[in-house]
């Protein structure tokens, strides 16, 4: 498993699977990008090599502004994709090889929805989501590990009750190897895990206190 940073989920081996695809499911940016940040982090501090697609470019203008002091480093390769570029961005990070092992951060799924707006519909975006994690799976070695991030969305199901859910979230669901859940109550990040490799892991729940 990967080390994320904090140490109440490195503990009991809590951290994300390696050589798997692994979901982030969040209510809002912030909360998920300190959580990945501090993934981020430790990996490079070990030697990772880590691709941050960042689709919604939050992960950009936090580091930017250097609010989570993250330093820089030549192991982190960030990526802007747009409509235009995305595809030649996946497959120059499958071209890479590579010694060290490598984190591959899909940042965040909905993002792809909206940058091919008018351009695909719904239907041709999911079969482009998983054409990318199909290609990204196929690339990445037994220590490698992808984490694709996804945000909430209302959906409304019948009259007038709505439900959350989060694009792309059965699809990666189905085949990721563990799924976090993610919920900001102020300095605290609630965390619970509904699948992981670990089954004893299955159901957890964490409060993890923010620190900047």
């Amino acid at each position: 498993m990967l080390k994320t940073g904090f140490d109440v989920l490195d503990i009991h081996s809590a951290g994300p699977v390696e050589g798997g695809l692994n979901l982030l499911l969040s209510d809002e940016p912030f909360g998920k990008t300190y959580f990945t940040v501090r993934i981020v982090d430790t990996l490079l501090k070990a030697g990772w090599l880590v691709h941050y697609l960042d689709l919604d470019t939050f992960f950009t203008v936090y580091t930017h502004i250097n609010l989570f002091n993250l330093l820089p480093s030549e192991n982190l390769l960030l990526y802007n994709p747009d409509a235009d570029t995305i595809d030649s961005i996946i497959t120059q990070i499958c071209s890479i090889i590579t010694q060290s092992p490598q984190l591959i951060i899909i940042d965040s799924i909905p993002s792809l929805y909206h940058i091919f707006a008018g351009k695909a519909k719904a239907s041709e975006v999911n079969w482009r989501l998983g054409l990318y994690l199909h290609l990204l799976l196929k690339h990445i070695k037994p220590h490698d590990s992808i984490i694709a991030v996804s945000m909430r969305r209302a959906k409304k199901v019948r009259g007038e009750l709505w439900l959350p859910s989060y694009p792309g979230g059965m699809l990666i669901h189905r085949v990721g190897s563990a799924v976090y859940d993610i919920h900001r109550q102020r300095d605290y990040l609630d965390l619970k895990i509904p699948k992981h490799q670990i089954k004893s892991l299955e159901g957890r729940r964490w409060s993890i206190r923010i620190t900047l």
